[in-house]
């Protein structure tokens, strides 16, 4: 959908558009196609927008900082508004205080995650996996489930706090880095603070392990059904391991496999759908991960780890010989490093114990909610309980009466919904296109037919086959030396990034989820193309390049 900058985007029979208030059409609505490129469903709004959206205010309010997110579906998609609150001719003052705020809180940010911050992340989610849905009374499930979801603002409030230091640190780096050795590197800057071993290294050496069960000699059975359940497209379905244990090195494998899950089963959703469920729901998901590596074993993790550190190094070596003549400059430098390879590792941490936890647990609850409610008649299946806002969950464990007129309405509203064309902008466009942070980074449109530019991610040059992926089933269709391409990516997707050759986004600069992987599993990268998933079919043979940000169909 063409949209001019300046005009103003009311609606129209493709993609109507209401507003709650006459002023909310002066705003610029901007559809976040990173964490939530499809449409969502009534459940999954609130927890995106009526709780990630939500914990901004609080938020910012807590740093006395005036601005303030707006967070609202339009048909389904999620959209944001931002306002500064400040006038004009101090914007920029404003925006300089609240950098500073970010820089103070980077010394402080590894002592409150690991002292303050992650005990009460974990002790609010194990409440969470523990209410007993099945013995409360209707009154009181309803009560904990809207405790839950105050948990999980809560639990977003901490999000953006966890946040503010190690991505500054990390935006230092790079100003540091282009100051040392010229502008135009930033995703070689942020390779000074690689080869840490951290919980996506823990996944990897997981998936790993998991794989080289299975493919021990005399386990050829074991392999074959794991090569099974992955080509089975049933993934939400809950899967019996109980046939597993049979087979030759089955007991030990699903041992393994249950100590994975029980530490990292949270992951295994490739965006922030509630309705996706994680690898402890569906193990499939998962197996869909480790087949690939049974027929092509991936490279050693440590060794993996150890040749970004060395790189690391040698990068930093380099900014040190730069600077030799300029102690003051080498001085802040080696203090900015030292912080970034302290914390810096936040950036996807935070995502894994934070963003795919919340989801992973909510999730959880709700369809436990969603199956008490299917015995006692409100419901037809479990996953009704999407299709419902979190008020009208309550308001159903309260009275018990039937929903399903409400449902089939709802599921035929989203319907109509995931055939909609979504624009980027509701409300006003922008006179000029946002230049983007180096996390977002700017929106692009590319009239080449041939070659789709992007922010270089993580370098390296690579062909192969692209493998367009834009669900959870499409991962079991990815192999070793596949070009993934989709609209953005997150932890969940460690154990594909391990095999594939690169990867494409739509969405996204240096510092967004997928940039920040790519570069921590060596994976050469280009983010932000704008439309590479429409734009590139699957299968086509691509090459690219993850210095220029180039994405060449050969």
């Amino acid at each position: 959908m063409n949209q001019e900058p300046g005009s103003t985007f009311l609606g129209n029979e493709a993609f109507p558009v209401t507003f709650d208030r006459p002023e909310d059409a002066e705003e610029s609505w901007e559809r976040d196609d990173m964490h939530a490129p499809f449409a969502l469903t009534p459940l999954a709004q609130d927890l995106f927008l009526r709780v990630t959206g939500a914990a901004f205010s609080p938020f910012y309010e807590s740093f006395g900082a005036p601005q303030r997110v707006l967070a609202r579906s339009f048909n389904g998609y999620a959209y944001f508004a931002f306002q500064k609150n400040v006038p004009e001719e101090r914007e920029q003052a404003q925006d300089e205080w609240w950098i500073q705020v970010h820089r103070d809180r980077i010394p402080r940010t590894r002592r409150l995650w690991d002292d303050e911050m992650l005990p009460e992340l974990k002790a609010m989610f194990e409440w969470m996996a523990a209410i007993p849905v099945d013995d409360l009374s209707g009154d009181a499930l309803a009560e904990a489930w809207e405790q839950a979801w105050l948990k999980s603002q809560r639990a977003w409030v901490l999000h953006f706090i966890a946040i503010m230091g190690p991505y500054q640190v990390l935006e230092d780096l790079v100003a540091a880095f282009a100051a040392a050795m010229g502008p135009g590197r930033d995703a070689e800057a942020l390779g000074l603070a690689g080869g840490g071993h951290h919980e996506l290294e823990d996944v990897e050496e997981g998936i790993e392990s998991l794989a080289a069960l299975a493919a021990a000699p005399g386990h050829a059975e074991l392999a074959a059904a794991i090569e099974a359940a992955a080509a089975d497209g049933e993934v939400t379905d809950a899967f019996d391991l109980d046939a597993v244990r049979t087979l030759p090195g089955g007991a030990e494998f699903v041992a393994e496999l249950e100590r994975f899950l029980a530490t990292h089963g949270h992951l295994g959703q490739n965006h922030d759908d509630l309705r996706l469920a994680s690898w402890a729901e569906a193990p499939r998901l998962l197996f869909g991960r480790i087949a690939p590596r049974i027929r092509t074993p991936a490279p050693p993790a440590r060794e993996r780890e150890s040749a970004l550190a060395r790189r690391a190094d040698e990068l930093a070596q380099e900014v040190r010989n730069a600077l030799a003549g300029k102690p003051e400059e080498l001085a802040s430098f080696e203090t900015v490093l030292a912080h970034a390879r302290d914390i810096g590792w936040l950036t996807e941490g935070h995502n894994y114990w934070i963003d795919r936890l919340s989801q992973a647990r909510l999730r959880s609850l709700a369809m436990r909610v969603g199956t008490r409610l299917m015995r006692e008649g409100a419901f037809d299946e479990p996953d009704d309980v999407f299709f419902l806002h979190r008020e009208e969950v309550a308001e159903a464990l309260r009275d018990g009466a039937p929903r399903q007129a409400l449902v089939r309405e709802r599921r035929a509203e989203h319907a109509r919904n995931e055939a909609r064309t979504p624009p980027y902008y509701v409300g006003k466009v922008p006179a000029e296109p946002p230049k983007g942070d180096l996390f977002d980074g700017p929106r692009r449109t590319n009239a080449e037919s041939d070659v789709l530019k992007g922010t270089g991610a993580s370098a390296g040059v690579v062909r192969g086959p692209a493998r367009v992926t834009l669900s959870q089933d499409d991962f079991g269709r990815i192999e070793p030396g596949d070009i993934i391409v989709c609209p953005s990516s997150n932890p969940s997707w460690v154990p594909i990034f391990t095999i594939a050759g690169g990867l494409v986004t739509n969405t996204g600069g240096v510092l967004s989820h997928a940039a920040v992987v790519a570069r921590e599993f060596g994976l050469p990268a280009v983010v932000g193309t704008g439309d590479a998933t429409a734009r590139i079919a699957d299968g086509r043979e691509v090459e690219i390049d993850g210095v220029a940000g180039t994405v060449r169909l050969l």
